[in-house]
């Protein structure tokens, strides 16, 4: 058992340690593992090692993209089509399976542990100078903490307990599956705070694609708001947390939305830096791509697109009229035959979430890989949650709150929420918004989880379902992590 423990850990940092390259994630500039860990460091080779952490996190087209878009189908914002032998279709009726959906699990899993090693080996063996580039290499260094906190945060949101390793020697011997409150209280927040405390205020790139303070403080904020909520339940306290963060975003960054809502997904403006706080730059030429193209086609398109992800159209009617609901939303298109045919006539009767489709290389469904961004975290989220943790924190909907939900339905083009409402009436409106703002973002699923709406939303299929039986929102560890391990899974798996 301890043999394969390390082969499986060893072969995460190895991914790390030999795939740091240029923030541009050209294939050049390798770097091996004991390269890296010689001394002394050079800073320019401390930053594409962290860059590496990158490509590990989002491992191509079929590995973070894929796999955070298929388990999101559990939510009720997307579906996926009747088409033969779709393993989604277990997911998104709330019956995952630990054998047939096992590559999600496992693709996700191998994902996060392999940042995770590769910030503990940057981490550990980085030693910081005590001259003039102190700074600068703390700055840098912020970064693979902020990476850590970020997976950790998924991994104990998706599989709760998990292994606790905070350096590369932990890696190397059998370790205890942790509960997650010691996850969030020894790890996640301790990181998320030396990343505000290390990263710059514009962050290394000057975009999205690498944090800046901002991005952690919004990621810290993220935590608290789920630590406020299901599975530990801190309640008020951590929903005061989370508002004190993202108030001091909203005075002192300097960041704002997007004037218009669909310029966020295009490809030519996703270098902004006013509302993108964090986000995968994809590109094809840089092997590095998302899965923008055939997957959000339907199978009756001209030319044929594989119809993995729908918009759900009770989500879709619920979502009132605005200009971003118009944009992100494909309700007809020229089928195969020629004729043109609305959503409800279509194959599989579903609308198309059009929302990435400016990303498509080559042209619509044309291609599987697109270019683009995949966005963590952006202005919205700040403005959203600051209006959720604030009013849930007191009880009372402030002026700032409302302001902040009213920019957000004012950029939309929807209609505004009117002062004077209760705070019962002002959680559901944004709440609400938080779902049709990052309608496709992997957000959805999580949101319903922390808030405990998976079964108001999804009634059927949370009835007998394994995640009603057994009172938990978590996935199955992946069966070959049980099997060398000898942990207990999850319940019902």
């Amino acid at each position: 058992m301890n043999k394969y423990f390390k082969i499986f850990f060893g072969w995460c940092i190895f991914l790390l340690t030999t795939s740091c390259v240029d923030l541009d994630q050209e294939p050049k500039s390798w770097i091996t593992k004991e390269q890296y860990i010689g001394i002394p460091q050079d800073i320019t080779q401390v930053q594409k090692s962290i860059s590496g952490l990158y490509n590990s996190f989002w491992n191509q087209n079929y590995g973070f993209s894929c796999r955070m878009f298929r388990i999101g189908i559990g939510a009720d914002e997307m579906v996926t089509s009747p088409k033969p032998n779709n393993a989604m279709l277990l997911i998104q009726n709330l019956t995952p399976n630990i054998t047939l959906n096992t590559a999600d699990w496992g693709t996700m899993w191998a994902n996060m542990w392999s940042v995770i090693t590769g910030a503990n080996a940057i981490i550990s063996g980085t030693p910081i100078p005590t001259d003039s580039t102190e700074t600068a290499y703390k700055k840098v260094l912020g970064e693979a903490y902020f990476m850590r906190a970020l997976c950790y945060f998924y991994l104990v949101r998706l599989y709760g307990d998990v292994p606790m390793l905070l350096s590369p020697e932990d890696a190397l011997q059998p370790q205890p599956r942790v509960s997650v409150a010691t996850i969030y209280d020894q790890v996640i927040v301790p990181d998320c705070k030396t990343a505000v405390n290390t990263l710059p205020s514009t962050s290394r790139s000057g975009n999205s694609s690498t944090p800046s303070k901002w991005a952690a403080k919004t990621l810290l904020a993220d935590v608290y708001l789920t630590m406020a909520g299901w599975p530990l339940k801190k309640g008020t306290e951590y929903y005061a947390k989370s508002a004190e963060q993202t108030l001091d975003i909203i005075n002192t960054a300097g960041l704002s939305l997007t004037p218009v809502y669909g310029d966020l997904w295009k490809e030519a403006k996703k270098a902004a830096a006013n509302e993108h706080l964090f986000a995968i730059h994809n590109s094809v030429a840089n092997k590095n791509p998302t899965q923008y193209g055939k997957s959000f086609y339907p199978r009756d398109y001209n030319p044929a697109g594989w119809a993995d992800y729908y918009g759900n159209p009770d989500f879709m009617n619920a979502t009132p009229s605005s200009d971003r609901k118009a944009f992100n939303y494909m309700l007809q298109w020229k089928i195969l035959s020629g004729a043109i045919v609305s959503w409800e006539n279509s194959m599989d009767k579903y609308p198309c979430i059009s929302k990435y489709y400016d990303y498509n290389q080559g042209g619509p469904a044309t291609n599987a890989l697109s270019n683009g961004l995949t966005p963590l975290y952006r202005y919205a989220d700040v403005l959203l949650m600051y209006a959720e943790a604030s009013n849930l924190a007191t009880g009372v909907v402030n002026t700032l709150a409302l302001k902040c939900l009213n920019d957000v339905q004012n950029r939309a083009g929807s209609t505004v929420t009117p002062t004077g409402v209760s705070s019962a009436f002002f959680d559901k409106a944004v709440f609400d918004e938080r779902g049709w703002e990052f309608l496709a973002e992997y957000k959805r699923w999580f949101d319903l989880v922390r808030r405990e709406k998976l079964s108001s939303v999804k009634p059927q299929q949370y009835a007998g379902s394994v995640f009603e039986k057994y009172s938990t929102y978590y996935f199955p560890i992946p069966l070959i992590q049980t099997q060398m391990t000898g942990w207990e899974n999850n319940p019902g798996y």
